[in-house]
């Protein structure tokens, strides 16, 4: 394997001047990167983020704990940790997977303390979200996907549940739904502290519900599709007069509608479904195709490296606390109500 000593030897300068190329630490002439660079592709060198960590530079390091289950990795979490993968490596970091059932808070502390890991990268937050108390307790900067119910100087990107849902009840309410259910995701370790999602997803639903006189009832699910197909079977048990159905998570929903076709309903002539947790490249894995309110999950996720990168090169970034929408899509899940 090539060394940091052999890329300058090649390219005719000092050691130090390939890690400025490389870091962009120090700005250097632009044909003498171009030249380090050309000839880094050539011996194919690899730099060793952890060495340059203990000489005393900057750890080029991130974790980033995402969500698992028995299910294995949904879309959706695939979709935050390719967003968060490419956004890393296009700044020249190394991001460290690590599922978060697994995460062992104090083993990722001291390897922040070491130089060995410069950021932490947060997952699935609760409203009182201890591993958020202890990494701030241990002086480890972090980035929240999702906030906890007092984000104050913590930096996140978050969903705006609110205008999320406001929009699709808003369009339920077009086409003349009054009676709706909203799938929530139930957790697989029931806790007394809920997932932040879960509890602004349904305030806000049952805020909007009442200001447009629409009966909403709450349907919880593990995020698999057998759960969901026995969430639909729960619903159409207990709630006949059901018309529509606001969906959140998204294994969930594709068993969820699969039950209603087992049952020989039709969607959307007998029953509505809207998505929002289902971003825009995937709408098409249910039949019929989805209606929902994107999920800009890579996006969300890009970004939330580049602040927490910001962060660590201390570049000004005036969007340390951001909340996302998405656009409401039309696909054909949905259909005015025939009654």
């Amino acid at each position: 394997m090539a060394t940091r000593e052999e890329v300058a030897k090649r390219a005719g300068v000092s050691p130090s001047t390939v890690t400025y190329a490389l870091t962009g630490k120090r700005s250097i002439k632009a044909e003498t990167r171009e030249r380090i660079l050309q000839v880094v592709a050539e011996l194919n060198y690899v730099p060793h983020f952890a060495a340059g960590a203990l000489a005393g530079g900057r750890s080029k390091t991130l974790a980033m704990l995402f969500p698992g289950s028995a299910a294995g990795i949904s879309p959706v979490a695939l979709q935050y940790i390719t967003g968060a993968v490419n956004a890393a490596s296009e700044r020249g970091y190394a991001l460290i997977l690590w599922p978060g059932d697994n995460a062992d808070m104090n083993q990722i502390a001291t390897l922040a303390k070491s130089g060995l890991l410069g950021a932490v990268l947060l997952m699935e937050i609760h409203l009182k979200d201890k591993r958020v108390e202890y990494l701030i307790e241990q002086g480890v900067p972090l980035t929240m996907i999702g906030r906890t119910k007092d984000p104050s100087g913590i930096n996140y990107v978050d969903r705006d549940f609110e205008e999320v849902s406001r929009r699709a009840f808003e369009y339920f309410h077009e086409l003349g739904h009054k009676n709706i259910a909203f799938l929530t995701q139930a957790s697989e370790k029931p806790t007394s502290d809920p997932r932040g999602v879960d509890q602004r997803f349904q305030s806000s639903i049952l805020e909007h519900a009442k200001s447009l006189g629409i009966i909403a009832t709450e349907i919880p699910s593990l995020n698999d599709p057998n759960s969901g197909r026995v969430a639909y079977q729960f619903m159409r048990k207990k709630y006949k007069k059901v018309t529509a159905v606001l969906a959140l998570p998204d294994l969930a929903t594709i068993g969820f509608i699969n039950g209603a076709h087992e049952e020989g309903i039709s969607i959307p002539e007998d029953l509505s479904v809207i998505s929002v947790n289902t971003p825009r490249a995937q709408i098409n894995m249910s039949w019929p195709k989805l209606t929902t309110v994107d999920l800009p999950a890579y996006e969300m996720a890009a970004s939330a490296i580049n602040l927490t990168i910001d962060e660590l090169e201390e570049i000004p970034n005036p969007h340390k606390q951001q909340l996302w929408v998405g656009d409401l899509i039309l696909g054909d899940s949905t259909a005015p109500h025939q009654g």
